[in-house]
């Protein structure tokens, strides 16, 4: 009969395979920032989730959830923007050198990091998915000295949680005006979008087994979790009842006498 380590090493191992082999990677190749962005909305939503380095390297990480909570993690996901595009910046579009753009070119290029640079700073703001800037700048190439110069104009399109914003558009007016010269608060237009999102029922996601709540994603891996640990409870009660038989035999049988 197989050893006691042998078996328990077999059973321990299956329980290993059948709690990682039941979960899904819903994103991958994400900063830790990302990362724990998407973990922490799927936790809220009541959605098993845990990070972890992404195959791939590079200081990167993936976010994994339990097989059957999939569709509702996406879900999740695609309601609270995440993971956010990168507004490519400054630095990002001026990084790389080349042939001598023009100059068309060059404001075009500017135009989108300014607008890059200045859509991250509004998604910090408290309650904001995602915000696009749009940036016109007028051609004052062709004026003549004494004509007014048009002043440039910004539209800004914030997607925010809830009916409720939870930011000032005259912030948000603010701080787009200061960054681009000559331009008023006035001349920009703020549109928000709000973004309902469904609280999560508690009941909904969450199981029983026992004394013990689960999400409902992760009742699969802890069932088989504890299918497994029976099955070794039940081996190993059989082979203790075995090695008992066999001492009793043993000692019940007749000393053999020496020749």
């Amino acid at each position: 009969m197989r050893s006691p380590r042998g078996g328990g090493s077999l059973w321990l191992a299956a329980a290993v395979l059948l709690t990682f082999g039941c979960e899904a990677a819903v994103e991958s190749g994400l900063d830790e920032a990302e990362a724990n962005a998407i973990v922490v909305a799927l936790h809220e939503a009541q959605i098993g989730a845990r990070k972890e380095p992404d195959p791939s390297g590079d200081d990167r990480y993936q976010v994994l959830v339990p097989a059957d909570d999939v569709g509702p993690a996406l879900e999740r996901m695609r309601e609270e923007g995440l993971p956010r595009p990168e507004s490519p910046g400054l630095s990002e579009m001026f990084a790389e050198g080349g042939l001598v753009p023009t100059a068309t070119e060059e404001q075009a290029r500017y135009v989108a990091a300014l607008g890059g640079e200045l859509s991250s700073s509004i998604e910090a703001m408290d309650g904001v998915l995602d915000a696009r800037v749009h940036v016109a700048l007028p051609d004052t190439r062709r004026l003549a000295l004494d004509e007014e110069r048009p002043r440039p104009r910004a539209s800004v399109l914030i997607r925010h949680r809830g009916a409720r914003q939870g930011y000032s558009d005259d912030a948000v007016r603010a701080l787009v005006a200061g960054a681009v010269q000559d331009m008023a608060p006035e001349d920009v237009a703020v549109v928000g979008v709000p973004v309902e999102i469904r609280e999560a029922n508690r009941g909904e996601r969450l199981v029983s087994l026992g004394p013990v709540t689960v999400t409902r994603g992760s009742a699969t891996s802890l069932k088989a979790i504890l299918g497994a640990a029976l099955a070794l409870h039940v081996l190993l009660a059989g082979l203790l009842v075995w090695v008992v038989s066999r001492r009793r035999k043993a000692a019940a049988a007749p000393p053999v006498e020496a020749s």
